[in-house]
């Protein structure tokens, strides 16, 4: 098994999340750096946006992360792939190659956001399904205290309108509401 690096000397990149998100992700990760698989989605959508650092570009020294950050560590990659917009083949070195610009980070934000969202109603529907007694707003306290996301007024409307919004788009329709064909 390969054995991770201190974070001293990983290469990672900061991504700008939502506060609840950012709490979620260091939840289920033990720490703010996500170690993506390769291979996984993440991970193919981190390689393909990575770009050369830009000339202007000045880092923030120290290991501490921002408030609104989440940090993902970046493999060592030798690799090369086809460029569309080149129409060559370009070398993707993530030696080069680590820096995300904003719309790079807006992506791979939707992406966790995609992620926690389908953690948060597979809990939902889970917690809803096995305890008919139980009302959603103690079924979002719940989720919000396992995930160990703090509990802001904002956090618990984002998640409530989430929930109504996404049941009532995967509702299924009662029998009554089918119209039967008749034969004439």
């Amino acid at each position: 098994m390969a054995r991770r690096k201190k974070k001293q000397e990983l290469m990672t990149v900061l991504v700008k999340v939502h506060p609840a998100l950012r709490e979620y992700l260091i939840s289920i990760n033990s720490g703010d750096t996500i170690f993506p698989e390769r291979g996984s989605h993440l991970w193919g959508l981190l390689s393909m946006h990575l770009q050369l650092t830009p000339p202007d570009y000045t880092p923030t020294p120290g290991t501490d992360t921002p408030a609104d950050c989440i940090r993902i560590a970046i493999f060592d990659s030798h690799s090369r792939t086809w460029c569309m917009d080149l129409d060559r083949v370009i070398f993707q070195g993530s030696i080069f190659r680590n820096h995300l610009g904003p719309k790079a980070q807006r992506a791979i934000a939707r992406h966790l956001m995609a992620d926690f969202k389908h953690t948060f109603r597979a809990y939902m529907t889970g917690a809803i399904n096995n305890n008919p007694d139980i009302s959603i707003a103690e079924a979002i306290d719940e989720f919000c205290s396992d995930y160990r996301i703090t509990m802001q007024q904002l956090t618990v409307d984002l998640l409530r309108k989430d929930w109504y919004r996404w049941r009532t788009s995967n509702q299924t329709a009662p029998s009554s509401w089918t119209e039967h064909s008749t034969t004439e």
